[in-house]
């Protein structure tokens, strides 16, 4: 996996227009059915709002576990976790949006409507003919200075690169500028810089057409990632 297919998930996730949501009924069997996001960010969780009287309401009072499924042309993302109900009264609020009011006609106060939050634990993508297999806290252990999913990284083996933690920033290419950089301020990674992307990753993440990013930034994406 590298740090684009990442981007391009999330990319994905905040344009997707309807999610397809999996839980398990009482009979411990999956049920899947389409469901609206709200406000969709990135991979690492989602917000739902459902009925108190609704199926996948009576199912995840008894199981939380679940899955949420993204899809747009040939591109797929599955994420699999756990969903917290929220019933209190300042998340329904932030929630609310117009036209809840065809399936909650008492506003945001109605008693019949609630939000549901999924926290991912572990994702499988297809992507541009590309797949990935992870947990969150592997995506999330910090692998290079600049963003770079080194753990992944196709050069890691047919280069013998330790990558730049490993190395005191210096990968099989040689040392390195952006990692140079970081080390030398004291930053783990750059996502900890405030002037993160500074012109010298720019270089590297935005400015170079053959080997930079696509799409362009991906490796700042993991770097803000990694400081959430």
């Amino acid at each position: 996996m590298n740090t684009n297919i990442f981007a391009k998930a999330n990319q994905i996730i905040r344009t997707c227009a309807t999610a397809y949501i999996g839980v398990i009924d009482s009979d411990g069997f999956p049920m899947v059915s389409t469901i609206l996001p709200i406000k969709p960010n990135n991979m690492f969780d989602a917000y739902f709002a459902t009925g108190t009287r609704s199926h996948k309401y009576n199912c995840l009072q008894k199981n939380g576990r679940a899955s949420v499924c993204y899809h747009s042309g040939g591109n797929n993302i599955t994420l699999v976790g756990e969903i917290e109900i929220l019933t209190d009264q300042s998340t329904k609020s932030l929630f609310w949006q117009e036209g809840f009011n065809d399936f909650y006609p008492l506003g945001e106060t109605d008693p019949l409507y609630c939000i549901l939050k999924f926290t991912t634990k572990s994702a499988v993508l297809w992507i541009d003919n590309e797949s990935a297999e992870f947990t969150i806290d592997e995506l999330l252990t910090v692998q290079s200075r600049c963003g770079l999913l080194c753990k992944w990284c196709t050069y890691k083996e047919s280069n013998g690169c330790g990558g730049c933690v490993e190395t005191n920033g210096h990968p099989f290419h040689g040392e390195c500028p952006v990692a140079k950089c970081c080390q030398g301020k004291g930053y783990a990674h750059c996502g900890e810089c405030p002037d993160m992307p500074c012109a010298l990753l720019r270089q590297y993440s935005f400015d170079d057409p053959e080997h930079g990013d696509n799409p362009p930034g991906s490796r700042t994406e993991v770097c803000k990632a990694w400081v959430m």
